[in-house]
Protein backbone atom coordinates (compact mmCIF):
# COMPACT_ATOMS: atom_id res chain seq x y z
CA UNK A 1 0.00 0.00 0.00
CA UNK A 2 2.62 2.41 0.86
CA UNK A 3 3.85 2.24 -3.22
CA UNK A 4 0.55 3.70 -4.36
CA UNK A 5 0.35 6.47 -2.03
CA UNK A 6 3.99 7.16 -2.97
CA UNK A 7 3.21 7.04 -6.75
CA UNK A 8 0.40 9.26 -6.06
CA UNK A 9 2.05 11.54 -4.22
CA UNK A 10 4.75 11.64 -7.16
CA UNK A 11 2.48 11.82 -9.70
CA UNK A 12 0.58 15.15 -7.52
CA UNK A 13 4.07 16.92 -7.04
CA UNK A 14 5.43 16.43 -10.77
CA UNK A 15 1.55 17.88 -11.98
CA UNK A 16 2.07 20.68 -9.62
CA UNK A 17 5.14 21.44 -10.96
CA UNK A 18 4.18 21.50 -14.65
CA UNK A 19 0.88 23.54 -13.87
CA UNK A 20 3.91 26.14 -12.24
CA UNK A 21 5.86 25.77 -14.89
CA UNK A 22 3.29 26.68 -17.75
CA UNK A 23 2.09 29.29 -15.47
CA UNK A 24 5.26 30.94 -14.85
CA UNK A 25 6.30 30.69 -18.44
CA UNK A 26 3.37 32.86 -19.70
CA UNK A 27 5.38 35.66 -18.16
CA UNK A 28 9.12 34.43 -18.40
CA UNK A 29 11.57 32.35 -20.25
CA UNK A 30 12.37 29.51 -18.43
CA UNK A 31 16.03 30.68 -17.72
CA UNK A 32 14.70 33.68 -15.66
CA UNK A 33 12.73 30.84 -13.61
CA UNK A 34 14.01 29.72 -10.73
CA UNK A 35 13.91 26.43 -8.76
CA UNK A 36 12.60 29.09 -5.55
CA UNK A 37 9.71 30.71 -7.71
CA UNK A 38 8.62 27.11 -9.34
CA UNK A 39 8.52 25.49 -5.32
CA UNK A 40 6.90 28.50 -4.08
CA UNK A 41 3.99 28.43 -7.04
CA UNK A 42 3.12 24.98 -6.67
CA UNK A 43 3.16 24.36 -3.17
CA UNK A 44 6.39 21.49 -2.98
CA UNK A 45 9.52 21.66 -0.95
CA UNK A 46 13.00 22.26 -2.84
CA UNK A 47 14.04 18.98 -1.49
CA UNK A 48 10.98 17.37 -2.92
CA UNK A 49 12.13 19.22 -6.63
CA UNK A 50 15.88 17.99 -6.11
CA UNK A 51 14.36 14.73 -5.47
CA UNK A 52 12.87 14.57 -8.88
CA UNK A 53 14.64 16.92 -11.36
CA UNK A 54 18.17 18.80 -11.02
CA UNK A 55 16.85 22.29 -12.36
CA UNK A 56 13.79 24.36 -14.29
CA UNK A 57 15.15 23.06 -17.56
CA UNK A 58 15.27 18.97 -16.54
CA UNK A 59 11.49 20.00 -15.81
CA UNK A 60 10.57 21.28 -19.00
CA UNK A 61 12.47 18.22 -20.74
CA UNK A 62 10.61 16.01 -18.49
CA UNK A 63 7.28 17.81 -19.66
CA UNK A 64 8.24 18.14 -23.51
CA UNK A 65 8.98 14.22 -23.19
CA UNK A 66 5.87 13.44 -21.55
CA UNK A 67 3.84 15.49 -23.47
CA UNK A 68 5.35 13.91 -26.79
CA UNK A 69 5.12 10.00 -25.81
CA UNK A 70 1.34 10.48 -25.16
CA UNK A 71 0.96 12.37 -28.35
CA UNK A 72 2.81 9.65 -30.01
CA UNK A 73 1.13 6.80 -27.62
CA UNK A 74 -2.36 8.43 -29.20
CA UNK A 75 -1.01 8.75 -33.11
CA UNK A 76 0.36 4.82 -33.00
CA UNK A 77 -3.04 3.78 -31.58
CA UNK A 78 -4.43 2.84 -35.20
CA UNK A 79 -3.74 3.70 -38.57
CA UNK A 80 -5.68 6.08 -39.94
CA UNK A 81 -5.89 8.48 -42.69
CA UNK A 82 -3.45 11.46 -42.27
CA UNK A 83 -6.33 13.96 -42.13
CA UNK A 84 -7.64 12.09 -38.82
CA UNK A 85 -3.87 11.47 -37.18
CA UNK A 86 -3.80 15.35 -37.36
CA UNK A 87 -7.23 15.70 -36.02
CA UNK A 88 -6.10 13.33 -33.14
CA UNK A 89 -2.59 16.02 -33.14
CA UNK A 90 -5.37 18.97 -32.69
CA UNK A 91 -7.30 17.11 -30.18
CA UNK A 92 -4.42 16.72 -28.11
CA UNK A 93 -3.29 20.12 -28.14
CA UNK A 94 -6.56 21.35 -27.46
CA UNK A 95 -7.35 19.34 -24.08
CA UNK A 96 -4.09 20.46 -23.18
CA UNK A 97 -3.84 23.89 -24.54
CA UNK A 98 -1.66 25.51 -21.76
CA UNK A 99 0.74 23.33 -21.67
CA UNK A 100 0.93 22.64 -25.50
CA UNK A 101 0.99 26.65 -26.33
CA UNK A 102 3.69 26.88 -23.47
CA UNK A 103 5.60 24.15 -25.10
CA UNK A 104 5.40 25.61 -28.65
CA UNK A 105 6.30 29.20 -27.54
CA UNK A 106 8.61 29.11 -24.91
CA UNK A 107 10.78 26.03 -25.23
CA UNK A 108 14.13 26.14 -26.81
CA UNK A 109 12.77 24.54 -29.90
CA UNK A 110 12.82 20.94 -29.28
CA UNK A 111 9.37 20.66 -28.91
CA UNK A 112 8.81 22.02 -32.27
CA UNK A 113 11.47 19.44 -33.87
CA UNK A 114 10.02 16.95 -32.07
CA UNK A 115 6.61 18.02 -33.33
CA UNK A 116 8.01 17.96 -36.61
CA UNK A 117 9.12 14.17 -36.59
CA UNK A 118 5.96 13.20 -35.75
CA UNK A 119 4.27 14.73 -38.38
CA UNK A 120 6.17 12.31 -40.63
CA UNK A 121 4.10 9.44 -38.37
CA UNK A 122 0.70 11.36 -40.03
CA UNK A 123 1.70 10.30 -43.26
CA UNK A 124 1.34 13.70 -44.88
CA UNK A 125 1.25 13.12 -47.53
CA UNK A 126 2.92 16.49 -50.16
CA UNK A 127 1.50 16.48 -53.64
CA UNK A 128 4.12 15.44 -56.41
CA UNK A 129 5.08 17.95 -58.45
CA UNK A 130 4.81 17.10 -62.26
CA UNK A 131 7.64 17.04 -63.85
CA UNK A 132 9.36 15.17 -60.30
CA UNK A 133 10.38 17.37 -57.79
CA UNK A 134 14.01 16.69 -56.67
CA UNK A 135 14.36 15.52 -52.94
CA UNK A 136 15.52 19.19 -51.56
CA UNK A 137 13.09 20.84 -53.04
CA UNK A 138 10.42 18.35 -51.82
CA UNK A 139 12.23 18.86 -48.26
CA UNK A 140 11.67 22.50 -48.18
CA UNK A 141 8.05 22.30 -49.10
CA UNK A 142 7.86 19.78 -46.24
CA UNK A 143 9.35 22.19 -43.74
CA UNK A 144 7.15 24.96 -45.22
CA UNK A 145 4.15 22.52 -44.96
CA UNK A 146 5.20 22.00 -41.08
CA UNK A 147 6.64 25.06 -39.82
CA UNK A 148 2.93 26.89 -41.40
CA UNK A 149 0.97 24.08 -39.58
CA UNK A 150 2.88 24.67 -36.36
CA UNK A 151 2.13 28.44 -37.01
CA UNK A 152 -1.24 27.74 -37.34
CA UNK A 153 -1.57 25.69 -34.30
CA UNK A 154 -0.18 28.25 -32.02
CA UNK A 155 -2.71 30.54 -33.34
CA UNK A 156 -5.79 28.64 -33.13
CA UNK A 157 -4.26 27.87 -29.22
CA UNK A 158 -4.22 31.52 -28.38
CA UNK A 159 -7.85 32.19 -29.78
CA UNK A 160 -9.01 29.46 -27.82
CA UNK A 161 -9.79 26.89 -30.47
CA UNK A 162 -12.63 28.66 -32.03
CA UNK A 163 -13.06 25.80 -34.97
CA UNK A 164 -13.21 22.14 -33.89
CA UNK A 165 -10.43 20.29 -34.28
CA UNK A 166 -12.21 18.50 -37.29
CA UNK A 167 -12.46 22.19 -39.14
CA UNK A 168 -8.85 23.02 -38.47
CA UNK A 169 -7.59 19.37 -39.24
CA UNK A 170 -9.21 19.68 -43.13
CA UNK A 171 -8.14 23.31 -43.06
CA UNK A 172 -4.25 22.44 -42.48
CA UNK A 173 -4.64 18.99 -44.87
CA UNK A 174 -5.92 21.55 -47.28
CA UNK A 175 -3.25 23.87 -46.94
CA UNK A 176 -0.56 21.24 -47.30
CA UNK A 177 -1.97 19.67 -50.03
CA UNK A 178 -2.89 22.51 -52.24
CA UNK A 179 -0.95 25.54 -50.39
CA UNK A 180 -2.06 29.36 -50.17
CA UNK A 181 -3.78 29.84 -53.43
CA UNK A 182 -4.59 33.03 -53.76
CA UNK A 183 -7.73 34.46 -56.15
CA UNK A 184 -8.11 37.28 -57.94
Amino acid sequence: MQTGKLDRRVLYTKRALTAALVNLMRESHIDKISVKALCEAADVNRSTFYAHFRNQHDLLAHVEAEALDDLRTRLLADSEPSTRTVVKILEYAQEHADLFLMLLEGSDGSFQRQIMELAHLADLQMPQEPDGAEAETLEYRYLFAVNGALGMLSHWLKKGTPQSPEEMGELLMRMISHGVELRP
